[in-house]
């Protein structure tokens, strides 16, 4: 008997499942509810929407499937199928409520269309449609993308994207996005999609900041969801105010072709720019701290960097420039430069503003500054040959520092002040910013020890507080400087302090004369 029972329950479950299936094939399966769907769907973003197929079916839920889904002119959203999950009840009276949205195999391109109004080659409502649509779209409460691919110009990100819909806006409960050279997962929040605005919280194994810039430009250009009120007011749809905050971290990253590490900022994305502040990351061994903005709305991105750095390997960094083996040294230093350009070669030729650098306990390679000061002061038989034939070149400092003002591809200064326990120099002019060409002229001060060494004559006549003092050129590019020793200078400077001196002992003498006593 109990058999006979759940047999009887299991056929007219059974019979219920396959009626209900029939019934909703036959309700919602249609052409008609496709063409209203699409008619609702393109009302209610702005865009011409088109849906190639429909069906539906009953378990786990109420569903309509949708297939060949694009949205735009031309087609900038496409979805291999669209599955929409709904309550049962609320479809009883032809209405989607509470539904959730699962795409698959979606592709979006950048820039996207704006949202918002009347989408111009959208479905026209019939009469049909005017009485009475045979299913209305009331609420969706999730989303859930699969296997969604975004693209940008010649860059593609692909992933799972899975979101809630919260009043006006939306929730990203997870974001899961890879390419060829990053893997990002990121969370937040769109309080406005008629901007959109919100906030995003990004994490990435490594990240690729010029790229993400890139996209985030793209983006921004294309974004836009207008509502409908204010576009039916102006006739026609305009970009929306975007307003997008996002909290970056990665372990690694790479921007302008180098490496840095413990990447931590907030950036914040409007149509016209891009902000990061603050921004902090490992950099050629030592941090970096500070911000960058970047202005979109001309033809080259603009920017503005402001930025301190500590600890910084120069050696590296000069590596990295393509100047390797010109100087070592750890550097920290200030700057707060503007500029524009695609890429950091467009950039360097219209960068202007300022710096204050400062190296310790490094060496400049091939400099020979000792030598070169031995060389033209010598007044020793054979000291010159053997000064130029023996020893390094290599000249090391205790600190280099200089106050920097950059412009037209050029660093000029007027404080640049080089200390070793050999020497002092200090001078001014300027260096090209591609290392290609230095031309400083100053003087070469000698430690005091130094001072004892030289000449008697040399010590007594091109001193200054006790020290000799020489007038100094160092010109050349970087990998290959030449320092000068103006020995004209130094005959001149002694012949003058000679000829004071002479007056000093004259006037001595004559003033001996008048105080001495008749």
């Amino acid at each position: 008997m109990i058999k006979k029972v759940v047999a009887a329950v299991v056929a007219v479950v059974v019979l219920l499942a396959i009626g209900a299936a029939v019934w909703a094939r036959s309700i919602l399966a249609t052409d008609t509810v496709r063409a209203a769907i699409a008619a609702q769907a393109s009302k209610a973003i702005g865009q011409p929407v088109t849906i190639g197929g429909i069906g539906a079916s009953v378990f786990p839920r109420v569903s309509i499937d949708l297939q060949q889904v694009t949205i735009g002119q031309p087609p900038r959203i496409q979805a291999e199928t669209l599955h929409v999950a709904t309550n049962f009840r609320a479809l009883l009276s032809r209405r989607i409520e509470h539904a959730a949205l699962r795409l698959s195999k979606a592709r979006i391109e950048l820039p996207l269309p704006s949202f918002g109004g009347a989408a111009e080659g959208a479905p026209k409502p019939s009469a049909e449609d005017a009485s009475g649509s045979p299913v209305e779209i009331a609420s969706i409460d999730e989303i859930v993308l699969r296997d969604v691919v975004l693209i940008s110009g010649a860059r593609t990100l692909h992933g799972d994207i899975e979101a809630s819909l919260e009043g006006k806006g939306i929730v990203l409960r997870s974001i899961e996005l890879e390419a060829d050279d990053t893997s990002i997962t990121a969370s937040g929040r769109i309080t406005d999609l008629s901007g959109p605005t919100g906030e995003l919280n990004i994490k990435a194994g490594a990240l690729n900041l010029d790229k993400l810039m890139a996209f985030a430009s793209d983006f921004a250009s294309g974004a836009g969801v207008q509502s409908a009120h204010s576009s039916a007011a102006k006739g026609r749809a305009e970009p929306g105010a975007m307003n997008i905050v996002l909290t970056l971290e990665a372990p690694k990253a790479t921007m302008g072709g180098m490496t840095i590490d413990k990447l931590a900022g907030r950036a914040h994305v409007k149509p016209d720019a891009i902000i990061v502040d603050p921004i902090s990351f490992g950099l050629f061994g030592g941090t970096y701290t500070g911000t960058l903005a970047a202005n979109l709305a001309g033809r080259a991105p603009a920017f503005r960097w402001t930025a301190a750095l500590t600890n910084v390997d120069v050696a590296a960094a000069s590596a990295f420039a393509g100047t390797p083996g010109v100087v070592t040294g750890r550097l920290s230093g200030k700057v707060d430069l503007t500029g524009s350009g695609a890429d950091a070669a467009a950039a360097i030729k219209t960068v202007r503003g300022t710096a204050r650098i400062d190296v310790v306990d490094g060496i400049v390679k091939k400099l020979g500054l000792v030598r070169n000061v031995v060389v033209a002061t010598s007044m020793r038989e054979g000291a010159t040959k053997q000064a130029m034939s023996g020893g390094s070149t290599d000249e090391p400092f205790t600190r280099l520092g200089a106050t920097l003002r950059i412009g037209n591809g050029l660093a000029a200064t007027d404080d640049l002040r080089f200390e070793s326990k050999d020497l002092i120099l200090t001078t001014a002019g300027n260096v090209r910013l591609d290392a290609s060409n230095v031309d400083l002229r100053g003087r070469v001060q000698l430690s005091d020890e130094l001072t004892k060494q030289a000449g008697s004559d040399l010590a007594r006549y091109t001193a200054e507080q006790g020290r000799v003092t020489l007038p100094a050129t160092i010109t050349g590019p970087a990998d290959n400087l030449s320092v000068k020793i103006d020995v004209a200078d130094v005959a001149k400077r002694a012949i003058t302090n000679r000829a004071t001196e002479e007056v000093e002992k004259q006037l001595k003498k004559g003033l001996g004369g008048l105080l001495r006593r008749p």
